[in-house]
C-alpha cells in the first residue's frame, strides 16, 4: 500500500490517487452508513453534522474518509462508568485489591452502578470532528507520517476510544502533557515511528500491578498508574497515537504453560511491519512476555467492528465478543524482532 498524504501541496492529482490508495478501510461504506445513521435515532444529526462537515471540500476528502470509518464502526461501541466524583472511583479502586467484598465497598462509598452510553446515541459532531482533526495533525507534522498507509492510520492512529472507558479530550491532554517531546519528535527529520515510540515509551509512567480496575480513560489512568497489564497497553495506546504513532494493543488469553493471559503493544514500522513492547515498560526490539513467552494465540484489538463468529451474540463466548482479529505469529517471528 502506498504512502500518506504528507501536505496539502502535493496537488489535487495526487490527492485522488492517494484517495483511491486508501479507500481500503472503507470497504462498503456507502452501503452500509445509512443503517448506522438509522440506529442513531435522535443523534443522527451530530453524525451527518460530521459527514457534512467534510463533504464539501474536496480538499477534505481523506478526512471525509475516516469519518465515515468511524462512523460505520460505532455500532457496539460506548462508555461505562460511574455516575460519581473521580476522587471516590479512584479510592475504591485501590481498596478492590485489599478486600473480596467489592459490593459493600461500592455501596460505602455511594458511586453507585455502573452506566453504560452508546456512542451511537451520545458522541457530539464537535468530538468527532477534534478527534479527526487531531489525527491528521500528528501524523501529517511527523517524519514518518509518510510512511503510514491510510489502513494503518485508520487503526492505529484515528480511532477516539481505546476500550469502555468515560470519553474525554484525550487528545489536547496527550498534546498539553507531552508538548516538549511532540515539539522534538516533529523537528528530528530522521526519526522513525519505532524510534519515536521508545522516546515516548521511556517517560511513561511507571505502573504498579494491581487487579480490580474499571476501565480508564487517559486522565485516570496518568492520575491512578495502577493497574493489570492491559491498563499499561492503553496508556501506552493513548499517548502514543495522540503523537501520531502507530501502536496496537495485542493479548493472549492464555499461555501455552500458564494458565494466565497477558497484555502488550505493537508498534508499525515504516513497511507495515509490528513490532511488539511493553507500554511503560519496554522497548521494541528488547525482550519482553509478550515475545518471548509461548502463546496459545494472540489476538490484535481492533476498531473495526469484527464478526469472527457467526452466531447470535448471547450465544458467542465473551473473549469473541471484541474486535479482534487473530494473528497468532510463529514463536520464531516473535523472536526475530528481539535484537
Amino acid at each position: 500500500m502506498g504512502c500518506f498524504l504528507h501536505k496539502k501541496t502535493r496537488g489535487g492529482l495526487l490527492l485522488l490517487v492517494f484517495i483511491t490508495l486508501f479507500s481500503t478501510c472503507n470497504n462498503n461504506v456507502d452501503d452500509n452508513i445509512g443503517h448506522v445513521l438509522n440506529l442513531a435515532g435522535k443523534n443522527r444529526a451530530e453524525l451527518e453534522k460530521v459527514l457534512k462537515h467534510y463533504a464539501s471540500n474536496v480538499e477534505d476528502s481523506l478526512k471525509y474518509q475516516a469519518a465515515k470509518f468511524l462512523i460505520l464502526n460505532m455500532e457496539g461501541k460506548y462508555s461505562e462508568s460511574y455516575n460519581a466524583p473521580w476522587e471516590d472511583v479512584a479510592t475504591v479502586n485501590l481498596r478492590w485489591s485489599s478486600s473480596s467484598d467489592k459490593s459493600k465497598v461500592i455501596e460505602t462509598f455511594n458511586i453507585g452502578e455502573l452506566i453504560r452510553k452508546d456512542d451511537i446515541h451520545h458522541i457530539t459532531a464537535d468530538y468527532l470532528i477534534s478527534n479527526i482533526e487531531l489525527a491528521f495533525q500528528v501524523l501529517r507534522d511527523k517524519p514518518w507520517g509518510k510512511h503510514i498507509s491510510f489502513e494503518t492510520f485508520c487503526e492505529e492512529i484515528l480511532p477516539y476510544r481505546i476500550g469502555t472507558e468515560p470519553l474525554e479530550n484525550w487528545r489536547e491532554k496527550v498534546l498539553a502533557s507531552f508538548a516538549d517531546l511532540n515539539n522534538s519528535l516533529r523537528e528530528d527529520s530522521t526519526i522513525t515511528a519505532v524510534k519515536a515510540c521508545s522516546k515516548v515509551n521511556d517517560i511513561l509512567p511507571r505502573f504498579r500491578m494491581d487487579k480490580d480496575f474499571s476501565n480508564m480513560n487517559y486522565s485516570q489512568l496518568m492520575a491512578t498508574t495502577r493497574g493489570m497489564c492491559d491498563s499499561q497497553a492503553a496508556l501506552a495506546a493513548f499517548v502514543m497515537r495522540g503523537l501520531g504513532i502507530p501502536v496496537t494493543i495485542d493479548f493472549t488469553p492464555q499461555w501455552k504453560i500458564h494458565p494466565t493471559g497477558h497484555t502488550w503493544n505493537s508498534v508499525s514500522d515504516s513497511i507495515g511491519q509490528h513490532i511488539s513492547f511493553m507500554g511503560g515498560e519496554t522497548n521494541p526490539h528488547n525482550k519482553h512476555q509478550g515475545n518471548t513467552l509461548q502463546k496459545a494465540k494472540a489476538y490484535r484489538k481492533t476498531f473495526q467492528n469484527q464478526r469472527i463468529v457467526e452466531a447470535d451474540k448471547k450465544d458467542i463466548p465473551f473473549l469473541f465478543q471484541d474486535n479482534i482479529i487473530n494473528f497468532s505469529p510463529s514463536l520464531d517471528s516473535f523472536y526475530s524482532q528481539i535484537s
